[in-house]
């Protein structure tokens, strides 16, 4: 990983690491609200002076939630600059697709910063579990309708620094790590026949969960789902995309209902692409594709914990060391050691 003395300042200080504490500091939440409370005047607002709060604050992003005189609740956003760069992100994709991601009021590309207004209730806390796995089925769809957008959209995404974490070059990353040679010669096989699928590079969300999803909790609000938080992203396989939900979607379930879930998640989501590849050389190629995405996420921690103390990069370390044990297992290697 890097480390904080090689990284330049972190934008909207004259600090480098950690980034938590800078966020932390009077002088950046000073600088930040008077940047929130400017954008608010330009709409004719005011900030409710005892706010903002700060709910949130982690190595790699800060949010601060403010109440309006006016128009309720405002949502402020502050993330590293080695993560994907959110603003550019929606701005592309609103060009797009405009209903299926959040509304921007205000961003600061330079230093990472957005406003947003209340987009209303967020699946996770609304969901009934009874229509967790339908609503997902629904959010997946319109997400994978997204991604088709977003195919316009590509070059100017990866442009503007979103990652390159395609097939190959997640197999190239994973080799630079040093790991075992049979690994990297499995991984660099995966993703040669994930590229042969013939799908196009899109954008990848990298987290999709019903946490990351503004909907009211019935299924017409699933249907007109506006997917947030992308600062993990990517342009990737669009499949990668799956690994999240189908994780997610069988926490708490057994085994037989969970399996069920999943297939149900896999058949929303592959459905939508199956007028550009045949619906069995899609579910042929999920298990690579999953494979390339855990590979992705390994790369995406590092990235989240470039500007991390020592002890959250201990603490927060452990997902990485998980992911490179998953990909051994998955491969029928014994575990090793991350580089995290």
């Amino acid at each position: 990983m890097v480390k904080s003395p090689d990284l330049p300042v972190l934008p909207g200080s004259d600090q480098v690491a950690p980034a938590s504490a800078i966020w932390s500091s009077e002088t950046w939440r000073w600088e930040a609200v008077r940047w929130m409370d400017t954008a608010l005047a330009r709409r004719g607002l005011e900030r409710v002076p005892t706010t903002p709060l700060q709910p949130r604050v982690r190595p790699w992003s800060t949010v601060l939630v403010a109440e309006t005189t006016d128009q309720g609740r405002v949502w402020f956003k502050a993330t590293s600059p080695e993560m994907s760069p959110e603003a550019a992100i929606l701005r592309a994709l609103r060009s797009v697709t405009p209903d299926a991601v959040p509304v921007v009021w205000a961003d600061d590309p330079e230093r990472g910063w957005l406003l947003m207004p209340d987009q209303g209730p967020v699946l996770r806390d609304v969901q009934r579990d009874d229509d967790a796995v339908s609503l997902m089925s629904s959010v997946v769809r319109r997400y994978a309708r997204l991604q088709r957008s977003s195919t316009r959209v590509v070059d100017q995404l990866r442009d503007a620094g979103v990652p390159d974490m395609s097939p190959r070059e997640s197999a190239r990353r994973w080799q630079r790590l040093g790991l075992k040679p049979d690994t990297t010669r499995e991984v660099r096989r995966a993703a040669q026949r994930l590229d042969a699928v013939g799908l196009p590079l899109t954008i990848q969300h990298d987290d999709l969960h019903a946490g990351n999803v503004f909907a009211d909790g019935t299924s017409a609000g699933a249907h007109d789902a506006r997917i947030f938080d992308w600062g993990d992203a990517s342009v990737g396989n669009p499949l990668c995309s799956l690994l999240v939900p189908l994780e997610r979607i069988g926490e708490g379930l057994d085994d037989d209902a969970a399996r069920a879930a999943r297939e149900r998640i896999l058949r929303a989501y592959l459905s939508v692409w199956s007028d550009v590849v045949s619906s069995t050389a899609l579910s042929a190629a999920v298990d690579d594709a999953l494979l390339i995405a855990r590979v992705g996420r390994v790369f995406t921690w590092q990235r989240a914990l470039t500007r991390a103390s020592a002890d959250e990069r201990h603490a927060w370390g452990v997902h990485g060391r998980r992911l490179i044990a998953e990909i051994n297992r998955s491969l029928g290697h014994a575990p090793e050691p991350s580089h995290d």
